[in-house]
């Protein structure tokens, strides 16, 4: 008879904390793609705000960027009219002049560790967040096109909050993307939380925080990231 399906096993997967000398200094950018008007209703965002602190534990310095509140136009996909179009300046950014994705583009160069949070919408990561993803073509097709590599020993993590939709899809699909633009996985690179198959969302943060497992990924996130970023200082 086949044992009962009860998941993995809380406290197997450990991550030893980095060591609080190597992090100093480490540059740690949060990007929320959070459609909130207010920041503290969103459990993602929430959730992004929490790794941050835990960041500044170990000395890093850390930055939020919320998507929504940039004004950011579409890509327009110069690349498919012909790559060598797909230009970093983004040519987007060239055309519209209130256009603020060059902030983006800054903070994510500048950056040691990015974390990326996104809610889940039909099973897919935000229309934010991938209004992002495609902005970032202009640093991908560098060096795809170009053969100039502008990210490099960077480490990126997400976090992702649900309420009945599933996390795999979403994770592949943004690790997927980092993975192209040049950024380390770390072991534990995800955190996220997944509701009950209802429509009563009403409690879910009582639940997020409630959640060993959750908030065990939070940690091992935080501390993998941080390993990883510390041992590519040193290359």
């Amino acid at each position: 008879m086949p044992a009962p399906l009860v998941g993995r096993k809380f406290g197997v997967n450990i991550i030893e904390p980095p060591d609080l000398v190597r992090c100093q200094g480490i540059r740690v950018l949060g990007i929320s793609g959070s459609s909130r008007q207010d920041g503290g209703l969103s459990k993602s965002e929430r959730m992004l705000k929490r790794a941050l602190q835990k960041y500044e534990f170990y000395g890093c310095t850390t930055e939020i960027i919320r998507l929504k509140d940039l004004k950011i136009y579409h890509c327009e996909g110069n690349y498919s009219e012909d790559p060598s179009y797909c230009i970093y300046p983004c040519m987007t950014s060239l055309k519209y002049l209130d256009d603020q994705m060059q902030t983006v583009y800054d903070a994510v160069l500048a950056c040691d560790i990015l974390v990326l949070a996104s809610p889940i919408r039909w099973n897919n990561h935000s229309a934010l967040v991938q209004k992002f993803v495609e902005r970032m073509n202009a640093v991908e097709n560098q060096y795809s096109w170009y053969g100039n590599r502008m990210i490099q020993n960077k480490v990126a993590g997400l976090i992702i909050i649900g309420h009945v939709d599933g996390i795999q899809h979403v994770a592949g699909n943004l690790l997927n993307f980092f993975s192209w633009l040049g950024f380390s996985i770390p072991d534990v690179a995800i955190t996220s939380w997944v509701g009950e198959n209802d429509e009563d969302t009403t409690h879910d943060w009582e639940k997020i925080e409630a959640n060993p497992y959750t908030q065990e990924d939070l940690v091992n996130m935080v501390n993998s990231s941080l390993r990883l970023a510390c041992s590519l200082k040193d290359l």
